[in-house]
Protein backbone atom coordinates (compact mmCIF):
# COMPACT_ATOMS: atom_id res chain seq x y z
CA UNK A 1 0.00 0.00 0.00
CA UNK A 2 1.06 3.38 -0.73
CA UNK A 3 1.84 6.03 1.80
CA UNK A 4 -0.33 8.50 2.54
CA UNK A 5 -0.07 12.06 0.79
CA UNK A 6 -0.27 15.05 3.19
CA UNK A 7 -1.25 18.18 1.66
CA UNK A 8 2.56 20.38 1.61
CA UNK A 9 3.03 24.19 0.99
CA UNK A 10 6.41 25.35 0.09
CA UNK A 11 8.05 28.29 1.75
CA UNK A 12 11.48 29.76 1.52
CA UNK A 13 13.91 29.78 4.63
CA UNK A 14 17.72 31.64 4.40
CA UNK A 15 20.49 29.17 5.32
CA UNK A 16 24.37 29.58 5.46
CA UNK A 17 25.59 28.21 2.36
CA UNK A 18 27.72 25.65 4.47
CA UNK A 19 24.56 24.88 6.92
CA UNK A 20 22.87 24.22 3.47
CA UNK A 21 25.54 21.93 1.89
CA UNK A 22 26.06 19.92 4.94
CA UNK A 23 22.48 19.44 4.93
CA UNK A 24 22.37 18.32 1.42
CA UNK A 25 25.05 15.89 2.22
CA UNK A 26 23.07 14.21 5.36
CA UNK A 27 20.24 13.47 3.27
CA UNK A 28 21.54 11.94 0.54
CA UNK A 29 23.65 9.68 3.06
CA UNK A 30 20.01 8.94 4.87
CA UNK A 31 18.44 8.56 1.59
CA UNK A 32 15.89 11.09 2.10
CA UNK A 33 14.90 14.95 0.58
CA UNK A 34 16.28 18.04 2.27
CA UNK A 35 12.73 19.15 2.95
CA UNK A 36 12.50 15.39 4.74
CA UNK A 37 14.87 16.21 6.89
CA UNK A 38 13.91 20.13 7.72
CA UNK A 39 10.06 18.30 8.46
CA UNK A 40 11.78 15.51 10.27
CA UNK A 41 14.04 18.60 12.52
CA UNK A 42 10.80 20.27 12.93
CA UNK A 43 8.98 17.71 14.59
CA UNK A 44 11.57 16.28 16.64
CA UNK A 45 12.52 19.96 18.05
CA UNK A 46 9.14 21.79 18.57
CA UNK A 47 7.04 18.82 18.78
CA UNK A 48 5.13 20.20 15.94
CA UNK A 49 3.52 16.53 14.78
CA UNK A 50 3.53 15.60 11.08
CA UNK A 51 0.18 16.25 9.25
CA UNK A 52 -2.11 13.59 9.21
CA UNK A 53 -3.09 12.82 5.11
CA UNK A 54 -6.52 11.67 3.98
CA UNK A 55 -7.17 7.37 4.91
CA UNK A 56 -7.96 5.67 1.32
CA UNK A 57 -11.35 5.27 2.52
CA UNK A 58 -11.83 9.48 2.87
CA UNK A 59 -9.71 9.60 -0.33
CA UNK A 60 -12.44 7.63 -2.25
CA UNK A 61 -15.12 10.08 -1.41
CA UNK A 62 -14.04 12.29 -3.48
CA UNK A 63 -16.63 12.98 -6.27
CA UNK A 64 -14.73 12.07 -8.88
CA UNK A 65 -14.66 8.15 -8.11
CA UNK A 66 -18.48 8.41 -8.77
CA UNK A 67 -18.20 8.25 -12.26
CA UNK A 68 -15.77 5.19 -12.51
CA UNK A 69 -18.12 2.34 -14.32
CA UNK A 70 -21.17 4.60 -14.75
CA UNK A 71 -20.48 3.80 -18.75
CA UNK A 72 -19.94 0.31 -20.66
CA UNK A 73 -18.54 0.18 -23.59
CA UNK A 74 -18.02 -3.69 -23.69
CA UNK A 75 -14.13 -3.86 -24.13
CA UNK A 76 -12.45 -5.63 -21.92
CA UNK A 77 -9.40 -5.66 -23.93
CA UNK A 78 -9.08 -1.59 -23.85
CA UNK A 79 -5.61 -0.75 -22.64
CA UNK A 80 -3.97 -3.63 -24.98
CA UNK A 81 -5.08 -3.00 -28.03
CA UNK A 82 -6.62 0.79 -28.03
CA UNK A 83 -5.14 1.08 -31.01
CA UNK A 84 -8.24 -1.08 -32.88
CA UNK A 85 -10.66 0.74 -30.68
CA UNK A 86 -9.72 4.24 -31.46
CA UNK A 87 -8.78 3.85 -35.30
CA UNK A 88 -10.75 0.98 -36.14
CA UNK A 89 -7.64 -1.37 -36.93
CA UNK A 90 -4.13 -1.46 -36.71
CA UNK A 91 -2.50 1.62 -36.84
CA UNK A 92 -0.18 2.08 -39.95
CA UNK A 93 2.86 3.33 -39.99
CA UNK A 94 4.39 5.87 -42.71
CA UNK A 95 6.92 4.10 -44.64
CA UNK A 96 10.05 6.51 -44.56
Amino acid sequence: MREKQAEYVATNIRLPKETLQELKLKAVRLHKSLAQLVRDAVEQVYGIPKPKAKSLKEFHKDPIFRIIGICNSGIRDGAVHHDREIYGGILKRPKK
